[in-house]
């Protein structure tokens, strides 16, 4: 398994996915056989390069699925465990692929050590499995979740280190003991990582109960993370155990990365991530032109 107790991750775009198929009605309108094709080469030019940015744009929606049947980590997944100065329990993490023992589907992947931290339990941290195989700008992100405890679990993303990245975490437990941000649990969380050491993280959205509902343990749940344009939205369905879980956050600050999962004093499985790219992008990198950028241009 790869392991790292502390890295930076280049950030780069995702790739894209060929397109295997266009419009032949707008392969005509070029060649002026459509009827309607009224301004000669200019317009006919509009819409083969408009069909182009809306080929690319589907282009860029490719699914990944990760399910663990492999039984392998390797190649695709990075373990990132914090700092020891910033962990107050600074055993290793213990991420491993096993048969689901909590409801989960077949294999799924586990973590079961305690790692936490920081030291002066100011803050949810403590270790990272991160999906290299991708990186990711907008996107919509399932997973299937089951905890055996009831610390903090939670979604990173944008992720291009330890200092740089967005998460989401829910926690029925009442840490952190003496929040730096002033929020302790049960809540749900969204943060923006700024720095390496004190205060870490900078608070973009909390939810208390009533509003958050705990998480039920032994239960398998089912998150959904999405993110367009610098607005995030996470999900918990709760197993239809308890009220479904929704909370929103805006930030742009940071515009891709690697996605993954992060725990705090926290045993749970994970199993079936679905990731499918929402950025519209062309092979070389460069962001398609929308149709309504196009209609402006008519």
């Amino acid at each position: 398994m790869q392991r790292a107790d502390h890295i930076l991750l280049p950030a780069t775009r995702p790739r894209a996915s060929r397109c295997i198929w266009a419009f032949a009605a707008v392969h005509d309108d070029a060649r002026g056989d459509v009827p309607h094709s009224r301004g000669g080469p200019m317009r006919a030019f509009t819409y083969a390069f408009a069909a182009a940015a809306f080929t690319l744009t589907f282009s860029a929606r490719a699914q990944t699925v990760l399910d663990f049947e492999s039984g392998d980590l390797e190649p695709d997944w990075l373990v990132v465990d914090e700092k020891g100065a910033n962990l107050g329990d600074a055993r290793p993490s213990t991420w491993e692929i096993r048969k689901s023992a909590i409801g989960l589907d077949g294999n799924a992947v586990y973590q079961g050590s305690n790692i936490w931290g920081d030291k002066a339990d100011a803050m949810l941290m403590g270790t990272f499995l991160l999906y290299q195989g991708e990186e990711y700008i907008d996107f919509i992100l399932d997973i299937d979740v089951a905890a055996a405890d009831n610390d903090g679990m939670g979604l990173v993303w944008a992720y291009t280190g330890v200092d740089s990245h967005y998460r989401v975490n829910i926690i029925n437990d009442g840490w952190p003991e003496v929040p730096i941000d002033g929020e302790k649990g049960p809540m749900v969380i969204m943060h923006k990582r700024i720095s390496d050491d004190e205060p870490w993280y900078d608070l973009l959205e909390v939810q208390h109960p009533p509003d958050y509902d705990p998480y039920p343990e032994g239960v398998p749940m089912h998150w959904t993370l999405e993110v367009t344009q610098g607005q995030f939205k996470f999900t918990n369905d709760n197993g239809d155990a308890a009220n479904e879980v929704v909370i929103e956050a805006e930030d742009t600050d940071y515009e891709g990365g690697f996605v993954g999962i992060q725990l705090y004093a926290q045993q749970s499985e994970f199993d079936n991530v679905t990731i499918v790219s929402t950025y519209p992008v062309d092979p070389n990198g460069k962001a398609a032109t929308s149709w309504g950028a196009l209609r402006e241009a008519r």
